[in-house]
């Protein structure tokens, strides 16, 4: 699939089917995650890879989109590296093109997945889960991820109404 056509049919995966991924893939979509482009290549983004199902289970208790995580054949809990002293700005944008870096190479590997920021109302829960104690990662966002049990839709709204000026 070449780079325009996987930007065009990628769509939020809500559902999934129970198979497994293997390391070997996951291992893939990080690798291509970690392409991703930083401010003066800070790359400040981590990872704990959340696989093993009981795992799952008990990270979805802190989102209301609970099915989401405990059903997906992983999960990926991305934080921004504070360590990492650039910009807080643009490492933020960063771990944003790092999120849609993993997406497209979920979409890329015939997956699907889904990035939910709710689960930041639970910060504390989360960390406190995963035995994250270090107050210079800040929890972003996660990404549920797997073999796709739907189709996804899109809606946007038309390109116009998000040009402000064309000079």
């Amino acid at each position: 699939m070449d780079a325009l056509e996987c930007l065009k049919t990628r769509r939020s995966i809500r559902k999934f089917q129970d198979i497994p991924i293997s390391k070997e893939i996951i291992t893939q979509i990080l690798e291509m995650g970690h392409l991703s482009p930083s401010g003066s290549n800070m790359q400040p983004w981590k990872v704990i890879v959340v696989q093993s199902e009981e795992s799952r289970r008990q990270l979805a208790q802190f989102s209301k989109y609970s099915s989401m995580i405990s059903t997906a054949g992983c999960v990926f809990v991305i934080y921004l590296d504070h360590t990492q002293k650039y910009s807080y700005l643009k490492n933020v944008q960063s771990i944003g093109a790092f999120f849609q870096s993993l997406l497209l190479a979920i979409h890329a590997v015939g997956l699907g997945g889904v990035w939910i920021g709710e689960i930041l109302k639970r910060t504390d829960d989360v960390n406190i889960f995963l035995n994250m104690d270090n107050p210079k990662m800040e929890l972003m966002g996660v990404i549920a991820f797997g073999t796709p049990d739907q189709k996804g839709s899109v809606s946007r709204i038309p390109l116009d109404d998000i040009i402000l000026q064309w000079l």
